[in-house]
């Protein structure tokens, strides 16, 4: 466990930059909270050279506008998400891209900006509502690993989201704060102690942000950010900060907070710098190393090799429970596509909502997928005609073409082998002919849509399920010794399904499970 405060000496360079920066500032007028200076900010943030490889474009993440940026060879189900600053009140996505994209790049995975809600037309909890809603679907669109970065206001934001979420539950495995603004009711010591040295911030100009963000709501809500939340749960926190701010004490007070509830956390102060300096890595050496330091703590969090993701179609049912659990031990990543989340709320799996047979939910939960396992059941019936099988098969090969998925691995009916001549007697003459020929004759159907797709399939065919392995005289006893290869446990199913998402050995055929 890390809990520390790193500092950092001015350089000579960075001194004389900081001088002739000061000298600017102390000819305008210090930086005001209101939406007439939307215009102004977003111009100076704008001046961040745009970053090279990587492609920026607009898009929207749970209902809110923003842009997405993409470095070239991006590690697949990672994602930042960024939450720009300006006190509430001003600021944009648009104003940030190139920044956000200069810390995607060192990263090594994409990045969204937000343009989350602002103040005074959409004051307090609009925001933290919408971060809570772009965190649900990142979650909904299969990223294994998300981390959650900001600066001033939205840094305050992002420590917030991260301390109230369940980080592991949530993917949160980490959060980057540039000098963060968690405490609204003012109350650090560097308010007075550095009024001086800020050419930026004040007091009264936080004051007034604050008074449109919040309204009536009292700082101390616990839906907002605070020195004494909870932090027990938080992931691991890096923080940036200049000890010429007034938010310095911000950062100095979360450190102890931290390091008192067992957060592993580094919180770096730079000599002589001020408010959100890696913004300025392009002229200041102390911007530049601190936006490489970000970039190689994202980089570590973000760049572990990726979990496989495989759809599993059939997913509540007994043999499908048994494929989610086993994915799970072998450090898959499981998604399930389902028609009921409360059948689902018990599965340890991506949920996503639809039915099997729908076009447009299979392109949905087939999102950054790599693999998908279909153990899709239907009921029997000697009196209705059976299509569920063979409907859904082919909009999910259909689908898996589109998207590139090429793995499939597809258990095609209870019963062992072909649908005819394969079960003795008793199945054949009488259980079949009963109950199960027309969903043996769906699944000859489904088996002729899969052998066609032209994708990388195996057709499982196991033989009649149960709940348990068989154990000792009396299930042995039980075990129908005219079926061709007897029964087989629903977890040797899904060990066998499972083995097939990497294993080569039954490409294209049709193997027969049993005992």
């Amino acid at each position: 466990m890390t809990n520390s405060i790193i500092k950092h000496d001015i350089t000579s360079s960075d001194a004389q930059a900081m001088q002739q920066m000061r000298a600017m500032l102390d000819a305008n007028p210090k930086l005001t909270f209101e939406p007439a200076s939307r215009a102004a900010f977003d111009g100076i943030m704008g001046q961040a050279p745009a970053p090279e490889d990587v492609t920026i474009e607009r898009g929207e993440l749970g209902g809110v506008p923003g842009w997405w940026t993409r470095p070239t060879g991006a590690t697949k189900g990672s994602v930042i998400l960024y939450l720009h600053g300006g006190g509430y009140v001003i600021g944009s996505a648009d104003a940030y891209r190139n920044f956000a994209g200069q810390i995607a790049k060192r990263a090594g995975a994409a990045a969204f900006v937000a343009d989350y809600a602002l103040a005074p037309e959409r004051p307090f909890p609009a925001a933290a509502n919408e971060v809570q809603a772009m965190h649900k679907a990142l979650l909904a669109q299969g990223y294994e690993r998300i981390a959650i970065a900001g600066d001033s206001a939205g840094g305050g934001l992002a420590l917030s989201a991260a301390a109230d979420a369940d980080a592991k539950a949530g993917k949160i495995v980490g959060v980057v704060a540039m000098s963060p603004w968690i405490d609204m009711a003012l109350s650090g010591r560097s308010f007075a102690t550095r009024a001086d040295a800020d050419p930026l911030l004040s007091r009264d100009t936080l004051a007034e942000a604050a008074r449109l963000y919040l309204g009536t709501t009292n700082p101390s809500d616990d839906r907002l950010p605070r020195i004494d939340k909870d932090l027990s749960k938080m992931p691991p926190v890096r923080i940036h900060v200049g000890d010429a701010e007034v938010l310095l004490d911000d950062s100095l007070r979360f450190a102890e907070q931290a390091e008192k509830q067992g957060v592993e956390s580094a919180v770096h102060v730079w000599e002589g710098m001020t408010h959100v300096f890696p913004s300025s890595f392009a002229m200041l050496e102390a911007g530049a190393e601190a936006l490489a330091d970000i970039g190689s703590f994202l980089a570590g969090l973000l760049n572990k090799p990726a979990k496989k993701r495989v759809l599993v179609l059939g997913a509540t049912g007994g043999t499908g429970r048994g494929i989610v659990k086993t994915l799970n031990e072998r450090r898959f990543a499981p998604v399930a596509l389902v028609r009921s989340p409360e059948k689902a709320r018990d599965l340890d799996a991506v949920i996503v909502k639809g039915d099997a047979s729908d076009p447009a939910a299979i392109a949905r939960a087939l999102d950054n997928v790599d693999a998908v396992i279909s153990a899709l059941g239907t009921p029997a019936s000697p009196f209705r005609e059976v299509t569920l099988l063979s409907t859904a098969t082919k909009a999910l090969t259909e689908a898996m073409r589109n998207k590139g998925v090429k793995r499939l691995v597809a258990i095609t009916g209870i019963g062992a082998g072909e649908s005819r001549g394969h079960g003795g007697f008793l199945f054949d003459r009488i259980i079949m002919p009963l109950l199960l020929r027309k969903v043996y004759a769906d699944k000859d159907r489904q088996e002729t849509i899969i052998a066609g797709s032209g994708l990388d399939y195996v057709i499982v065919r196991p033989a009649v399920l149960n709940d348990k392995p068989r154990r000792g005289t009396v299930r042995a006893l039980l075990d129908l010794g005219g079926f061709h290869g007897g029964t087989i446990a629903r977890s040797d199913v899904a060990d066998f399904v499972v083995d097939q998402v990497e294993n080569d050995a039954f490409l294209g055929k049709r193997p027969l499970v049993t005992w």
